[in-house]
């Protein structure tokens, strides 16, 4: 037959072919009416609908008998679908890609979903699009921004100015260092530390510069975490770079040779460490860019067996046998330092465990342990070495470095460490023998900036100790021996000429004690001798120090006074002060009587609470004892008996009355009793309210957070916050102003009662604390955590080899771990919830899988919460949960049959009957479309009528919605309400029931 009267009619003949003979009829009606109207009207197609007015009688005919009716339906599938089923089924293929059902769908001028659908019908599994693979693989590398790119980006001007391309390079310039990257955090710290000290100290631009690349250093590499961020801009930007070469080539050539595939898959593999993925990288920017490439022939497929990849990169041609890289020179195959087992050397980890990475870790060590050696430092290079070995036991490189150590020791000794030290102390004659003597048993050592600074020295010491020599003035004579002595310590001959002409010692010493502060303070008035002079100050315990070596130094000052702060309470001290001019002192000015300290009581609290009053103080010396008087409002004082050393509790005392205290210390001093001042403080008993034992805080948009409490009291509540989690016990009782000295008053806006929102800037952690208060004491209740950052963005949850993986866009900031939780119903309720599966992920295992792999595989729907842990103040902090549905099971077919009941008495409703394959089924959460004159074909083609919640159903399930309001000619149709479940929860209408209700 010529025409299908269905799709003339626009009846729906698939999956649910209209047989109703009475909605037969009346479609029949409505199209006779249109199709006359557009007869008339319509000047262009006004014939053809003329002809379907003279048809009618014969539609009629044919569509209310049943066998050709049949006939018509079977048509209609052909006619709609057998030029998609015929495309699809010389595809030849079991599995078709999303991309090519989309041009399937555009030329055979149908939508997606119809497409898809003949593909489930034919068997054929959909894959994912691969040009959205590649547009993925694309954008990753070549658009999508590395964690912290462009902080990273403002480093490179002052990169150029030391002709570095990166931190790595600038930490170990000149050095010779082969892979710093793969050096451990701490040592790439200490490097930055170093340069920063020893070389960028001047007052000049490039000083400048270089001081601030270390202290980005010292961020950037101050975790593994933040390196691993550093370490992905950095493959990122060498990437990028080849892709632009790549590009370049094309618009030059129009597309790539073999050769070019091959050189550039090589430099891609040497960044990547991995051939497979270099390759898939550039196939996908190929395709994007629509660069031809040559297709793969078998003559590939035999040069790559040829080929081995090293740990380092590069690409080794072992065809004829090789066995060690042509690079970096490490063997192809490694034995397991802790099985045994013969592996490749890009193994990430061997089965007994052992991570390979740690091998790079110990070569690059050895690398600095040589760059030690160099200097003789061999109390460095045998700290590396020994970190090397932690991390690659048993390997040959590290006892090939320690052999050289232990050669060059028993030759030099320790010539070069006694060099360094005397540097340091400026005695640079001293220096020199050492010099001489390491270059003596090793003439390659080269250390041209301290070898210059010992000559530099010598020949300063040298010309003014000539001035000296050759001057009969008294004060020329001393100011040239001060500044050789300056220059260097042990010039020889400039201590005899000096100590001729020794300083006057100062005058009127003057020692105050700061009780307070616990420190004595000295000042004196200088000594009489003119030129640059230096103090130095002697403490004894008992006795006056008569010269510099007796006692203990204070401290060596060209100013007039000093603080001692390393005295002990209690304890006789005596002081002597001594003039210093290159190295001859003065007598002394010592103080004819000692000096004692008698430190005061410090950081004394009071608090309030039922009948008692509690008072705590710092810890106090061993020879003191702590006092307590009660002054009772009339000024009689009643001493208590303290025996604690740390706090102490007056009880029995009347509620709501105000209670005064003096609080000192008592010294012993030989026979004598000597006592502080002491501080007064006052306090009122009273009953005090229950701790808040239920406080919650969410993060909210922007910098607002969300802030729940149960208050049992019903009075006010006082929030206080720190970035330190405060030591205080849930209950405890605490003075207002010992909480407002050490915390922060956090301000919240009340919401409702037991609700609020407050505002914090920054990512960083804090611990929110909920107080009661009463009578200036406050009682400690709930500390929460809030934290903004750290949260978990899910890229995909997929089936990995029986095992359910999930991936992350990128990882959180600072993170150390995940959890995750699951359940088969309904989401966790939060990291706490104990009605959930568990796993803890630690952050390794993470990146060494690739992702959180879950071991569970039931044909059931997965409800996932994955937490970031952070590891903070020695605790556990966990981000927000991110939620995410894993549909884990097969195709649930479910029958829906639709009927109307029209009622006498009451409204009438629309009954819809749910039935499914087995006896007991899960129906998801479900929505009821409806829409004028035909069914509607997609969830987004009509209106939500009625919405459905997902339960579990026992044979079946019946739902009644009133009809009251519902227009003419309405139709409907349910659909799951999660698109991702539309394809594993498939709703088929009963035969006989009809989809329209009014």
């Amino acid at each position: 037959m010529t025409d299908n009267w269905y799709l003339v009619l626009d009846l729906e003949f698939d999956p649910n072919p209209v047989t109703d003979e009475k909605v037969i009829r009346e479609r029949i009606e409505e199209k006779k009416k249109f199709w006359s109207q557009q007869a008339i009207k319509n000047p262009l197609k006004g014939k053809e609908y003329s002809a379907l007015v003279d048809q009618i009688p014969q539609i009629t005919k044919d569509m209310l008998d049943p066998a050709t009716r049949a006939d018509l339906i079977k048509d209609a599938c052909e006619k709609k679908y057998g030029p998609i089923d015929r495309t699809l089924k010389t595809l030849k293929m079991a599995e078709v890609s999303e991309d090519v059902l989309e041009k399937i769908a555009k030329r055979s001028k149908v939508d997606l979903e119809t497409v898809k659908q003949r593909a489930r019908s034919l068997g054929l599994k959909i894959g994912a699009s691969q040009d959205g693979k590649y547009q993925k693989l694309y954008d990753r590398y070549c658009k999508d921004k590395v964690q912290g790119e462009d902080k990273y980006k403002t480093c490179d001007p002052m990169l150029k100015v030391f002709h570095v391309s990166n931190l790595y390079e600038f930490l170990f310039e000149g050095t010779g260092i082969k892979s710093p990257q793969n050096l451990p955090c701490d040592k790439l710290v200490q490097r930055a530390k170093e340069r920063k000290t020893k070389e960028f100290n001047k007052h000049d631009q490039k000083s400048g510069d270089g001081s601030k690349l270390c202290k980005f250093c010292e961020d950037t590499f101050k975790d593994d975490n933040s390196k691993l961020n550093y370490d992905k801009y950095l493959e990122i930007t060498e990437i990028r770079k080849i892709l632009s070469e790549v590009k370049s080539i094309s618009d030059i050539k129009g597309d790539l040779s073999k050769e070019n595939v091959v050189d550039y898959v090589g430099k891609l593999t040497q960044i990547m460490k991995n051939s497979k993925d270099a390759e898939a990288l550039l196939i996908a920017y190929c395709k994007v860019e629509k660069i031809l490439i040559p297709v793969a022939d078998s003559s590939d497929e035999d040069r790559k067996t040829k080929m081995k990849l090293c740990r380092c990169g590069h690409l080794n041609d072992v065809s004829d046998g090789r066995k060690v890289c042509g690079n970096c020179g490490l063997e192809l195959q490694i034995k397991c330092p802790k099985c045994g087992t013969l592996s490749d050397n890009t193994t990430s980890v061997c089965k007994c465990g052992f991570e390979f990475k740690k091998i790079d870790k110990a070569i690059a060590l050895c690398e600095l342990a040589d760059l030690a050696l160099e200097t003789m430092d061999f109390d460095v290079a045998e700290a590396h070495l020994k970190d090397a070995e932690a991390f690659w036991p048993g390997s040959q490189k590290v006892k090939e470095v320690k052999d050289r150590l232990d050669n060059l020791k028993c030759r030099v000794g320790n010539a070069a460490g006694e060099m360094k030290k005397a540097c340091a102390d400026k005695r640079y004659f001293e220096a020199r023998k050492h010099l001489e003597s390491v270059k003596k048993f090793a003439p390659n050592y080269s250390e041209p900036l301290l070898e210059e600074e010992i000559n530099n020295a010598i020949k300063e010491a040298e010309r003014y100790k000539k001035e000296a020599q050759s001057s009969m003035d008294e004060a020329h004579i001393v100011d040239a021996c001060t500044k050789a002595y300056e220059a260097c310590h042990d010039c020889p001959g400039i201590k005899e000429i000096i100590s001729r002409y020794p300083p006057a010692a100062p005058s009127n010493l003057q020692i105050a004690t700061d009780t307070v502060l616990k420190k004595n303070v000295l000042s004196w008035t200088p000594s009489a001798t003119k030129g640059l002079l230096f103090y130095s100050v002697m403490r004894k315990e008992g006795a006056v120090p008569i010269s510099i070596q007796d006692g203990t130094l204070v401290g060596r000052v060209s100013m007039c006074s000093i603080e001692d702060s390393g005295i002990k309470p209690g304890i006789q001290y005596y002081y002597s002060v001594f003039a210093e001019r290159a190295s001859v002192y003065s007598t002394p000015l010592s103080c004819k009587d000692p000096v004692c300290n008698l430190f005061e009581i410090s950081n004394v609290k009071i608090a309030a609470g039922e009948s008692q009053v509690h008072l705590t103080w710092d810890s106090i010396a061993g020879n003191a004892s702590v006092e307590i008087e009660q002054i009772n409002p009339a000024g009689k004082k009643t001493k208590l008996d303290c025996n604690s050393r740390t706090d102490f509790v007056d009880n029995g005392l009347e509620n709501d009355k105000e209670y005064r205290y003096r609080i000192y210390l008592t010294y012993t001093i030989g026979v004598k009793k000597l006592s502080t001042d002491g501080v007064n403080l006052s306090a009122t008993p009273t009953s005090p309210p229950l701790p808040i034992d239920r406080l919650v805080v969410r993060p909210l948009d922007g910098n607002e957070f969300q802030i729940e409490w149960d208050n049992p009291n019903g009075g006010d509540v006082r929030f206080f916050y720190s970035n330190k989690k405060p030591e205080w016990l849930f209950g405890d009782l605490v003075s207002v102003s010992e909480l407002e000295s050490s915390m922060n008053n956090l301000i919240v806006s009340k919401t409702q009662n037991g609700q609020g929102k407050f505002k914090h800037d920054g990512e960083e952690l804090i611990y929110v604390l909920a107080v009661s208060e009463k009578s200036g004491s406050a009682v400690i209740g709930s500390i929460a955590r809030a934290s903004r950052g750290g949260s978990v963005k899910i890229k995909s949850v997929s089936l990995i080899n029986g095992k359910i993986m999930i991936s992350l866009v990128e990882l959180p900031k600072d993170c150390t771990g995940f959890v995750v939780l699951y359940c088969h119903d309904q989401y966790p309720n939060d990291i706490s919830d104990t009605n959930t599966k568990r796993k803890y992920y630690p952050l390794k295992q993470y990146q060494y899988d690739g992702g959180i792999l879950v071991d569970s595989n039931e044909p059931e729907n997965y409800y996932f919460s994955v937490f970031a842990e952070f590891k903070r103040d020695g605790e556990s902090d966990y981000s927000t949960a991110t939620d995410y549905l894993f549909n884990n099971v097969g195709k649930l077919n479910i029958t829906y049959s639709i009927h109307v009941n029209k009622k006498l008495f009451s409204a009438d409703t629309v009954e819809i009957t749910f039935e499914g394959e087995t006896k007991a089924f899960d129906l998801p959460d479900t929505v009821i479309i409806s829409k004028h004159e035909r069914a509607p074909m997609f969830k987004n083609a009509g209106e939500i009528l009625y919405e459905i919640p997902g339960t579990k159903v026992n044979e079946k399930l019946k739902i009644d919605i009133p009809l009251k309001g519902i227009p003419r000619d309405t139709y409907i149709k349910p659909f799951v309400k999660d698109d991702s479940l539309s394809e594993s929860c498939i709703f088929k209408q009963k035969l006989g029931s009809n989809n329209k209700i009014t």
